[in-house]
């Protein structure tokens, strides 16, 4: 008798332990199916039937990891205490640092999520000028150094900014406890790879079968532009952008920028250049070998004049290439060719593949007649 009261005992414990831990356990039990990512190297989504975790690998140091994430709905967030930061999905009230990112919000239908966005003055979105203007949502200020005032005001569920390679954080945000969800996928090296971050940001916003949708239209399209591209008989030397304070910042071998211009069927003078971001060379180098340019394209904040360029920098007037530009302050090229990457593969290959007559949806680039 006193052998089965320790038995009943032990199993009254056991099941008090187990309560007590919030179901650890069974957490620990669930089994998770990693969403097949084909082109994003530094996202890994796994689902559970009640949440996902998601872990984003440091683009700057492949061995670490920059952030990891539970999203969940309804359950109790105690649960997932110990596997990263927790987030109530879809988020209601986020701060979105970038116009990047609140124009992917903008095509989920998501807007209303937005409480808070930065660096206002280079909205080109209609949506948020208005909203901004009228109130609804808030404008933080500077990406670097949010208002720590509106900031507290505002209490959003995230904050959504892009990380910088030894940037030191947001400061003396970080002190306010709001959650931070990293936005890298600037940082992927290839365009499709950037896109592929459509299917994590639909997920934040109660938007997955939306988001994974328009990448897969995306995929498609860009495939179809690569293999014309990669079909056509000559492959134009390309120089991009333009000096900026003496110096010139072209992408290097590993970012995303150049393989597009690879996907697009041109010989792109820098791809030699080591490196996955924006990398500054003087003027003179750049010159020396841009002379060698079929096709200059640049992209650039308000009108362009070829006379002032040479006369600002006389060493521009020795590249005769002629000169396609986009005006980023009358266009949405910043906002939409970052998930939309096949827009913009299709402008570079009509400007560098006009034998193959595509004529793109969304024209950011025009010829700059005067010199």
């Amino acid at each position: 008798m006193q052998r089965h009261t320790y038995i009943i005992i032990y199993i009254y414990l056991a099941i008090l332990l187990f309560s007590c831990n919030g179901g650890q356990t069974a957490l620990l039990d669930e089994q998770g199916d990693t969403l097949q990512l084909h082109y994003a190297k530094n996202l890994t989504i796994v689902t559970f039937p009640n949440h996902i975790e998601v872990t984003m690998r440091n683009p700057w140091d492949t061995t670490n990891v920059l952030g990891k994430y539970v999203l969940y709905e309804e359950l109790n967030p105690s649960r997932f205490k110990d596997q990263g930061s927790r987030f109530k999905v879809p988020l209601e009230h986020a701060a979105v640092f970038s116009s990047v990112h609140c124009a992917l919000v903008h095509e989920l239908h998501a807007d209303e999520a937005v409480g808070g966005i930065c660096d206002f003055e280079f909205f080109n979105l209609p949506y948020y000028k208005k909203a901004v203007r009228e109130g609804r949502i808030v404008n933080l200020g500077n990406s670097m150094q949010p208002s720590l005032e509106k900031m507290i005001d505002l209490s959003p569920d995230a904050l959504l900014p892009s990380p910088f390679e030894n940037s030191g954080g947001l400061g003396r945000i970080e002190r306010l406890g709001i959650p931070i969800i990293w936005c890298a996928d600037y940082m992927e090296q290839t365009p499709l790879g950037r896109a592929e971050w459509i299917r994590f940001y639909g997920r934040l916003f109660g938007r997955a079968e939306e988001a994974d949708s328009i990448f897969e239209a995306v995929e498609s399209r860009y495939l179809e532009l690569c293999t014309l591209a990669k079909n056509t008989k000559t492959k134009p030397r390309l120089l991009p952008e333009m000096p900026w304070s003496g110096q010139w910042t072209l992408p290097g071998s590993g970012s995303s920028s150049t393989r597009l211009y690879e996907d697009a069927g041109a010989q792109y003078l820098f791809a030699d250049l080591e490196g996955a971001g924006g990398i500054p060379l003087s003027t003179e180098k750049v010159v020396d070998k841009g002379v060698e340019a079929d096709i200059w394209i640049i992209k650039h904040h308000g009108p362009l004049d070829r006379k002032q360029m040479n006369s600002d920098t006389p060493l521009l007037a020795n590249i005769k290439a002629p000169i396609w530009w986009c005006d980023t302050s009358t266009t949405l090229l910043y906002e939409e060719t970052p998930f939309h990457p096949e827009r913009l593969l299709e402008n570079l290959i009509a400007i560098l593949h006009p034998e193959l007559g595509i004529k793109p949806e969304n024209e950011y680039f025009k010829k700059l007649t005067t010199r």
